[in-house]
């Protein structure tokens, strides 16, 4: 009996994680009205009656659509800024690993951008986006002042003005590329001219192990 247990919890959270994969598929292609819980079943290859044992409604499936995924990409970026290493080699591992891996949450970009479009039908889940942001801009800010007092990054700019700034353009990227991100000629060049946003005193070399 206990060794049943963790098996039917793999499985439990097997199915969630697929329901969850198809609905952030689905309302980002369709959006919240025209997608229902049945499109979603049948594409998961369940019952109707099964999304709600994972979701106890549409809109609780929405908001975990929305806030799941968002969670998961931050908590890996910011786990790339509490490394060992001085605030320039953070930034770029930083950079190197939301580059990487951004074009594996086109969907969940694209549905936040929808969340942020209709920030009064969706206050809540608009709050929670936001807030979330500001705790990835917040702790950019900082680890770039750092790097401005350790004299890695240029000292006329303002850390809150660069880490929005990035942000902004690494959301940009993912929208407007999305998955052919990494087959884009620029690809390259693309990643350099992030890591060129934090304007590093010492270029040339950052940008040397950014490609490494």
């Amino acid at each position: 009996m206990n060794l049943a247990r963790p098996i039917n919890e793999e499985k439990r959270q097997e199915r969630r994680s697929c329901i969850l994969k198809e609905a952030v598929v689905l309302f980002a292609e369709n959006g919240y009205s025209n997608t229902t819980t049945a499109l979603i079943a049948q594409r998961v290859g369940v019952t109707a009656g099964t999304i709600f044992q994972y979701f106890p409604s549409k809109e609780a499936l929405f908001y975990a659509a929305v806030i799941e995924p968002l969670a998961d990409i931050q908590e890996k970026s910011l786990a790339c800024l509490k490394q060992e290493g001085t605030p320039g080699v953070l930034i770029k591992n930083m950079v190197e690993e939301q580059f990487n891996h951004i074009y594996c949450y086109t969907n969940e970009l694209r549905l936040i951008q929808y969340v942020l479009g209709q920030r009064i039908r969706f206050p809540e889940l608009t709050q929670k986006v936001l807030e979330s942001t500001k705790v990835m801009t917040d702790t950019i800010e900082c680890v770039y002042a750092k790097g401005q007092l350790m004299g890695e990054f240029n000292k006329n700019f303002s850390p809150a003005m660069i880490s929005r700034a990035y942000i902004s353009f690494l959301n940009g990227i993912g929208l407007t590329l999305g998955e052919s991100i990494i087959h884009h000629p620029e690809w390259g060049n693309l990643k350099e001219h992030a890591l060129y946003l934090f304007a590093p005193t010492q270029h040339k070399k950052m940008r040397g192990n950014l490609n490494e």
